[in-house]
């Protein structure tokens, strides 16, 4: 249990303590009281009460020791009470110590054997009272103590009831904090993953485009620099060559910066950065892009961003695992809704099969999608292809709720 479930068991089981003693000593004052105003003192009902208070003492020291103690305990007490109910007929007030004893019934016991002890003290407090004062005067005193005995245990269940579902749910606020501590570290090593990732990328991508285009501009500098003594006329090719490959490294830097800029796509507008973007994938990859439009664009920065970047990771897919150089995307805006698709005619995969599960890029995708309120599809056949399609509403927010 928590700090405040213990500070609250804690709290019930004094309250019950209290309750019982209470009870106790109202029926020892009113003995005393009686016993004052007639002018006489009987032993056998305050022997009773002192082995009544003796056998209470033992309570905690029973209730960890078995239950089984528990309930020889409870016999003990229950005949106690009778014997006093049958020592002055004028004491009827001796069956309050059956409600006292309810409350040690409802906390200590099962409901069902419970059940089965209250049962018992409400014969016996009946049975008292009437062999004390006969028959009709008997049942007269006997309702208002069977309702005490039943209200008391009552309310000793209740506490139990929700003692265990305090601590429940302590448990279930625990495994909580557990999940989300796991989340949390799933979450920090997932950005380190795609963080690194993307470094790998760039990576690649700057040793495949920029520093191949620095490094042959390098050598025709040094071409450049040779011909300048040996053949003169050369060297205003080369320069002119030198000037291309300067150019050409210029527009790739400027690509890889843009693509690190994602604010820029509602800048600049989706469908051109798209258009630019799939120019440099044929440059850089050779993979040809169809691409069509449909509707007037339009949406806020999340949803073009988000739709971009799902095109960009769709055809990292389709070059590294597809086996094809062609692809198709179409970009639908209609009413409030903007649809996206990219298909290609490559090798494809086995959705069902036993490496069935997202890729970190799919993945990635798709939360993508669905953390804007949009819904993503994937199907793909072995040797007919991959196709997905995305639909986002317009007005997409993060963290709006996924659409079926």
């Amino acid at each position: 249990m928590g700090d405040s479930a213990l500070l609250h068991s804690a709290r019930q089981g004094r309250l019950g303590f209290w309750l019982y003693y209470l009870l106790f000593g109202a029926v020892v004052v009113r003995a005393f009281v009686y016993s004052l105003g007639q002018g006489r003192f009987a032993p056998l009902p305050y022997a009773l009460m002192g082995g009544f208070l003796l056998l209470s003492l033992v309570v905690p020291w029973l209730s960890r020791r078995s239950r089984i103690l528990v309930e020889v305990w409870l016999g003990s007490q229950a005949v106690v009470i009778f014997a006093m109910l049958l020592t002055r007929p004028e004491h009827d007030y001796y069956a309050m110590l059956y409600m006292a004893l309810s409350f040690p019934v409802s906390r200590s016991l099962p409901t069902r054997r419970g059940l089965v002890w209250l049962g018992a003290f409400c014969l016996m407090l009946v049975g008292g009272q009437i062999l004390a004062f006969g028959v009709p005067e008997g049942l007269m005193y006997a309702p208002s103590f069977i309702a005490g005995v039943i209200l008391i245990g009552l309310y000793g269940w209740a506490i139990q009831r929700a003692e265990t579902s305090r601590a429940r749910s302590d448990e279930l606020a625990a495994e909580l904090r557990e999940a989300n501590r796991y989340l949390r570290v799933y979450a920090d090593q997932a950005e380190q993953s795609a963080t690194a990732q993307e470094r790998a990328r760039l990576a690649r991508e700057l040793h495949d485009a920029v520093t191949q285009t620095v490094f042959s501009m390098n050598l025709t500098a040094q071409a450049a620099r040779i011909s300048l003594d040996r053949d003169p006329r050369k060297t205003r090719g080369l320069l002119e060559r030198l000037q291309e490959l300067a150019r050409d490294a210029l527009t790739e830097t400027r690509s890889l910066v843009d693509e690190l800029r994602p604010r820029t796509i509602a800048e600049m507008g989706l469908v051109s950065a798209l258009e630019q973007h799939f120019a440099l994938r044929e440059k850089r990859d050779g993979l040809h892009v169809s691409f069509t439009v449909e509707g007037q664009e339009t949406g806020g920065a999340p949803l073009l961003d988000a739709l971009f970047r799902t095109t960009q990771e769709a055809l990292n897919n389709v070059v590294r695992h597809a086996g094809t150089d062609s692809a198709a995307v179409k970009l639908a805006f209609s009413g409030d809704c903007a649809a996206l698709s990219v298909r290609d005619q490559g090798k494809g995969f086995d959705q069902e099969g036993p490496q069935r599960a997202e890729s970190y890029g799919l993945l990635t995708m798709r939360e993508r999608v669905e953390s804007l309120g949009g819904s993503f599809r994937l199907s793909s056949v072995p040797g007919a292809g991959t196709d997905i399609e995305v639909r986002v509403p317009i007005d997409a927010e993060p963290g709006g709720e996924p659409n079926g």
